[in-house]
């Protein structure tokens, strides 16, 4: 990332009095090469780093240097007494082989037994989506960043009627620098006539409003959808044959498109798909039974010949329920029923139970990767908030 991201008279003057003989450019130059949380740190240090350091323009060119770096994941536990979910992150420590720790676990204080019948929906630039229903059939979102601990508390649409199937997905639009909460809505119980229809609702963090897009134009899966290159996916199916699909709706026109499917059936079927991201790339899941899943990858965004499989078989007692990334070129990492993460050798088919120092109860279904980021969800709501 070269300073030229920067126009330089926009830039706060933050470093004379603490640095007065390195030049500013030098020093921002450092910072933007620092770990999130040491950035953090430094923002301590005096008023004008500071105001550098929570500057919108260097968040940005941060995010930019930071967001290929390995990511971290955030999961739900549960507590039985009394019921409700905690988030906790996970940060892998090993790239491939076995190691006596391959990773550590943080409890996240950020509501702390407040979360009932929580799922994780969706993950953008380090912010991570979450939604949970607090004792009422009415949803509650939070959007929230791991890393700075900030976290924004919103209603679902109120253009859904409460019985509605739905699915989400998060994403960010790069043409006006906003991040959008995408809501499909579903009413299974329609009349067949009416084709199901399905509403697409998006939410603008910016001006804290939902509105109405028009229809999805597929039948949607209960999965929520996918951010990758600019566009939320999902699977669905086609109201024409009745083939699943993979459709992606891009965040700045609000424009549906059709990605190629892999050589692979994409009829109905009574096991499930699911759409992933996988080290950087489009992946879709197919999980042929309790023991055996196939994997395909999309390397070349958009190209029908790039997707490539992978298959993962695991021992009959046992049960996978899909990956969760992968470690460097051979190792991928598994969530499986009765466990909380395996690593599978794709080479060697050998797999082993992860070490992960801290985690002392099994979670549910629902971790997601996000990388650690400066963005902040308070800045782009202080508007509609303040009103």
């Amino acid at each position: 990332m070269s300073l030229k991201f920067f126009h330089q008279t926009e830039m706060p003057v933050a470093t004379a009095d603490s640095a007065p003989d390195i030049p500013q450019e030098l020093i921002i130059d450092i910072l933007l090469r620092l770990p999130t949380k040491s950035v953090g740190k430094c923002r301590c240090v005096s008023k004008p780093w500071r105001c550098l350091l929570s500057d919108p323009l260097f968040i940005k060119a941060h995010l930019s240097l930071h967001l290929h770096h390995s990511q971290k994941h955030i999961l739900i536990s549960i507590s039985r007494s009394p019921p409700s979910s905690n988030l906790s992150v996970v940060t892998f420590t090993t790239t491939s082989g076995s190691s006596n720790n391959d990773g550590f676990l943080e409890k996240l204080t950020l509501l702390q037994n407040q979360l009932i019948f929580a799922q994780i929906v969706g993950s953008c630039n380090g912010l991570v989506l979450v939604l949970t229903f607090e004792g009422s059939d009415t949803p509650t979102m939070y959007l929230m960043n791991p890393t700075t601990r900030e976290l924004v508390k919103f209603q679902h649409s109120p253009l859904v009627w409460d019985d509605a199937d739905t699915s989400y997905g998060f994403g960010y639009d790069s043409s006006s620098d906003d991040y959008k909460i995408v809501m499909l809505s579903h009413d299974w119980l329609a009349d067949k006539t009416e084709g199901y229809p399905a509403f697409v609702d998006v939410f603008s963090w910016r001006t804290g409003t939902w509105r109405r897009i028009g229809c999805f134009p597929y039948v949607p899966s209960s999965h929520s959808g996918v951010f990758l290159n600019g566009s939320i996916h999902w699977l669905a199916l086609s109201k024409v044959d009745g083939l699943c699909v993979i459709i992606a709706l891009d965040m700045s026109c609000e424009q549906f498109k059709q990605l190629p499917w892999p050589e692979t059936d994409n009829t109905p079927r009574k096991r499930s798909r699911k759409l992933v991201v996988l080290g950087g790339c489009l992946g879709m899941v197919a999980v042929q039974s309790r023991h055996h899943m196939d994997v395909w990858m999309m390397k070349e965004y958009g190209v029908r010949e790039s997707w490539t499989k992978f298959s993962v078989t695991i021992p009959k007692k046992a049960s996978v329920w899909g990956p969760i990334c992968l470690l460097g070129v051979d190792d991928v990492v598994l969530e499986m029923a009765g466990k909380n993460f395996v690593v599978h050798n794709l080479k060697e088919r050998t797999m082993r139970d992860m070490v992960i120092a801290g985690i002392q109860d099994k979670f549910r279904r629902g971790v997601m990767g996000f990388c650690e980021s400066l963005v902040s969800p308070t800045f782009y709501s202080q508007k509609w908030r303040a009103t």
